[in-house]
């Protein structure tokens, strides 16, 4: 399945997705205020040659999506030359796993970057890899937080503060998530359009 111009024209600008939000709203907004653009990530994008289509394909009750879809779509926002459509990807399912190996079909957010011609210069699936470590002891700190203050049912109480706990890391987390996104776009449009697209974000199974 293809994402064509027609199609990518549908989908919804950055603040229609946002009003449409029905699950972590409030957090989605905290952590798109708090996003932190390096400098140079943000010259990189503000300086593309030609304005670029960015079509992402999110989910509002997914965890990473609620880390990074906030954080590339403040990065588009600032700087003035990717143009953004967003679809939710419970809507666009076989769309969106047209762009994800078998074994990885339903993974969200992903984020595909094409030329003015809708060519696709550059992919990034999930979440920044530099992150996963991160990611990965988020459970194990929140459990010492419990532990420390003899929380009961620390397993409810576990699920309950995932959210606020990457909303505290928003700032963080973001330039890592961005930065990353950069090194894929910036891979993407060096390349020759044969070797298209550039992918990056997670991968599975995990390397190491």
């Amino acid at each position: 399945m293809t994402l064509t111009k027609q199609k990518f024209s549908e989908g919804m600008s950055t603040s229609e997705y946002i009003d449409q939000i029905k699950t972590n709203k409030q957090p989605f907004q905290d952590i798109y205020d708090n996003v932190e653009i390096p400098a140079q990530v943000l010259a990189f994008f503000s300086n593309l040659k030609e304005q670029m289509n960015l079509a992402v394909f999110t989910a509002d009750w997914c965890g990473d999506a609620l880390s990074t879809t906030p954080s590339i779509l403040s990065l588009a926002e600032q700087c003035g030359r990717l143009n953004i459509k967003i679809f939710n990807r419970d809507e666009e399912l076989e769309l969106t796993n047209s762009y994800l190996p078998e074994d990885r079909a339903g993974t969200v957010p992903v984020f595909a970057v094409y030329d003015s011609e809708m060519n696709e210069v550059a992919r990034f699936v999930e979440t920044a890899s530099a992150l996963v470590p991160d990611i990965d002891a988020m459970d194990g700190n929140i459990d010492k937080e419990l532990a420390a203050e003899n929380v009961e049912n620390p397993d409810r109480a576990r699920r309950s503060r995932r959210t606020p706990y990457r909303v505290a890391r928003a700032g963080e987390w973001s330039k890592v998530i961005v930065a990353e996104f950069r090194r894929i776009v910036g891979d993407g449009v060096t390349r020759d359009p044969g070797e298209r697209p550039a992918i990056g974000g997670t991968k599975w199974p995990p390397e190491g």
